[in-house]
């Protein structure tokens, strides 16, 4: 439906319509008030009105008022559910040379169009223009202060939008950016937002309007609000965020952000609301919308768009600098790198894929604070250590997330991504998983955080509900035991096929010649935390020591997570600590014939796969993933877990005991832990292992 003549205008309100019935007149009189003003000026401004499924509310409301101020009036009806797609169409059927956005909710101040086609005018076609106050009413009132572009920074926009939805610019710029088709859904939300980073890609500037006022309501059941509840909390994929130009569009700021530049401190509203051109539209509004009025605005919070911390965006732009415009096929997620299990167990699973496929790129990402000693060796030669903690420490866990998201759709677009399970792993996962569908995303996971206690084995941290709520964005779960995917599998009831297990390999080397009395040494190697139970050793110790075994036990290892001092193990007979080692082929396993493992949970440890085949004799606990490795009496030295520490010491004493006068037995040991090893742990079934799990191709020969 056309109302008036139609031709080129001054400018075109794209007026989106849903639900809106119980508010849309007095948002039709704010314009109202607006049109009267900028028609006085003498503008042209033509009113399309976008109805995105409209309810018969809406409808009657819109119908049913006189619109008979604008130059034109274009009716749109769609069956988007999409207010980008929506806005898009509008945008389309108008035919203003600026282009102004408007909801239904909303009002505006008398000068708010005349005023922002002045300014457009004088300013230029290479902007976007908004108004420099919101003032929010409703379910919440606050005062919001806009400033431009070149104070608040492209930094700030990684994380956070400090614009707004309702922006003005000249015709050409949609021309060129283009609204995103984003539904409410799990995904990616805010159209606008993406519009406006990607405004600024292109190279345009955001600029504020002076003495104009959006007076945006406030509702509960507003698409903000869904999708702030719904979404992930971020945009698609931007063009702002390709590294090249980040880095472009952000250096000029960077200077302002190394000095340390903060944001004004925080304006008293008594002062804003006490302007006399602010007085007035705020009474001017009052005529129309009693909700909006001075004493609501009295004490209320007022904030400039500055606020926003330039963290991630800081975090990011020195993740460019890394990176620049390199791609990874492979990425992965780690809390650190340290000598752990779990960093050994991926580390094997790279040389797998540099081997089977040396042309893939391997990015490893780190989100963890870690003040120990880290390990960066070892690694092949197609894998990139992004470490984000050394960027910037004070960043929190959540902008580390997002600088990973932004990492992973800049540099990573068709890679698949690795996820192992710790805090920023998880928290990732927990964040961005529904975004995460296109791509394979695998996920590794190797034991629950168990304790004894009563006599039961109590799980105290398990990612298992993670998984299972966002099982649907998960393509496997690889552990490496299959005593975790059948506990798992009795548990899910769904998608059992996604769980697999994957063993790790090792070098299966001759028998080593040990020195003599080597049956009387023991070695414990391992982290000094309270998963791998340090204070039971001591304890041990003494046990043999009143037995006059002549045994000892040496303890090497450090402390990840700082829950134990190897000051536990001093002045104590039969044992002595060796300090930290740099990995398990650093250490003289000639002189021992014992490998004692005191963990309390665990999958099947990478130490006790390379202690079988350096030809130690394994002692390892029946918890876990141990008992597919540790068979009793076949490949080593299998004992029941128990809660207490007395009994559990003489266990593990007995088993030193009679392992040190039987010869023996320390033979069969250690011939049936090499028979396992070579059938099931070799490279050569490790890497076809891996190429099925993972579809790789072969440049290579797997068996070579």
């Amino acid at each position: 439906m056309d109302i008036g003549d139609t031709g080129r205008f001054d400018a075109s309100i794209i007026l989106n319509l849903h639900r809106e019935g119980a508010y849309l007149t007095r948002t039709l009189l704010s314009l109202d008030d607006a049109m009267r003003v900028a028609k006085t000026a003498g503008y042209s401004i033509e009113l399309v009105v976008v109805l995105d499924r409209p309810d018969e509310a809406t409808l009657t409301a819109v119908k049913s008022f006189d619109l008979g101020l604008y130059s034109s009036v274009k009716m749109v009806e769609v069956e988007n559910g999409s207010l980008g797609k929506s806005r898009k169409d509008g945008i389309l059927a108008s035919s203003g040379e600026y282009i102004f956005t408007a909801d239904g909710d909303d009002l505006v101040s008398e000068n708010f169009l005349s005023d922002t086609l002045s300014f457009a005018q004088k300013n230029g076609r290479r902007a976007l223009y908004f108004p420099e106050y919101v003032f929010a009413f409703g379910a919440d009132y606050h005062i919001y202060i806009l400033k431009s572009l070149s104070e608040v920074t492209p930094l700030a926009l990684i994380e956070t939008h400090p614009f707004l939805s309702r922006v003005c610019a000249h015709r050409s710029v949609f021309d060129k950016v283009q609204y995103s088709d984003l539904k409410l859904s799990r995904g990616y939300a805010y159209e606008d937002w993406h519009f406006n980073t990607e405004a600024v890609a292109a190279g345009y500037d955001l600029l504020i309007v002076p003495e104009t006022i959006l007076f945006y309501r406030q509702r509960t059941d507003s698409l903000v609000r869904q999708s702030n509840f719904t979404s992930v909390r971020q945009i698609p994929p931007s063009s702002l965020f390709v590294p090249s130009n980040y880095l472009r569009l952000c250096s000029p700021y960077w200077d302002r952000l190394e000095d340390g530049a903060s944001a004004p401190p925080n304006p008293q509203p008594t002062e804003i609301i006490s302007r006399s051109s602010i007085d007035k539209f705020i009474s001017l509004a009052n005529l129309i919308e009693p909700e909006i009025c001075h004493w609501r605005y009295e004490g209320v919070l007022a904030y400039y768009n500055t606020y926003a911390s330039l963290k991630p965006g800081a975090l990011y732009y020195y993740a460019c600098l890394a990176l620049r415009d390199s791609k990874y096929d492979e990425v992965f997620l780690f809390p650190f790198i340290s000598r752990g299990g779990a960093e050994r167990y991926l580390q094997e699973l790279m040389d797998a894929i540099y081997t089977i496929d040396p042309l893939k790129n391997v990015l490893i990402i780190t989100g963890e604070d870690f003040r120990g000693r880290t390990w960066t060796e070892g690694f092949p030669p197609n894998v990139t250590i992004l470490n984000l903690p050394r960027f910037n420490a004070s960043s929190s866990m959540e902008q580390r997330c997002v600088v990973a998201l932004k990492i992973i759709e800049a540099s990573c677009a068709e890679a698949r991504i690795h996820i192992r399970h710790s805090y920023f792993g998880d928290a990732f996962l927990k964040a961005f998983a529904p975004v995460l569908h296109s791509r394979e995303v695998v996920y590794y996971r190797f034991c629950d955080g168990q304790i004894k206690k009563n006599g039961h084995l109590i799980t105290r941290d398990s990612p298992f509900g993670l998984i299972a709520e966002n099982i649907d964005y998960i393509d496997a779960i690889i552990s490496d035991n299959n005593t975790l995917v059948r506990n798992d599998g009795a548990k899910i009831g769904v998608h059992h096929e996604k769980w697999k297990c994957l063993y790790a390999p090792v070098e299966v080397g001759q028998s080593n010649q040990r020195e003599d009395g080597s049956e009387r040494r023991v070695m414990w190697a391992s982290r000094l935390d309270s998963q791998k139970r340090p204070h039971i050793v001591p304890q041990i110790a003494a046990e043999l020591a009143r037995r006059k075994s002549g045994m000892l036990i040496d303890v090497y290892g450090q402390t990840v997570f700082n829950e134990c001092s190897p000051s536990i193990f001093n002045d104590v007979p039969g044992l002595r600590y060796c300090g930290p080692y740099d990995g398990f082929s650093s250490l003289r396993v000639d002189r021992y014939s014992i490998f004692l493992y005191t963990s309390w949970f665990d999958g099947i440890p990478n130490v006790l796969i390379e202690a079988m085949a350096a030809g130690l004799v394994v002692i390892a606990p029946d918890v876990g993933g141990i008992s597919e490795l540790v068979v009793d009496g076949e490949t080593g030295v299998l004992l029941k877990s128990v809660e207490d520490d007395a009994e559990m010491a003489r266990r593990y004493a007995d088993a030193c005991a009679r392992l040190k006068s039987d010869s023996a037995l320390r033979g069969k040991l250690i011939s049936g832990a090499r028979e396992l090893l070579e059938s099931r742990h070799s490279r050569v079934a490790y890497r076809r292992r891996v190429a099925e799990l993972f579809s790789l191709r072969n440049t290579v020969s797997i068996d070579g």
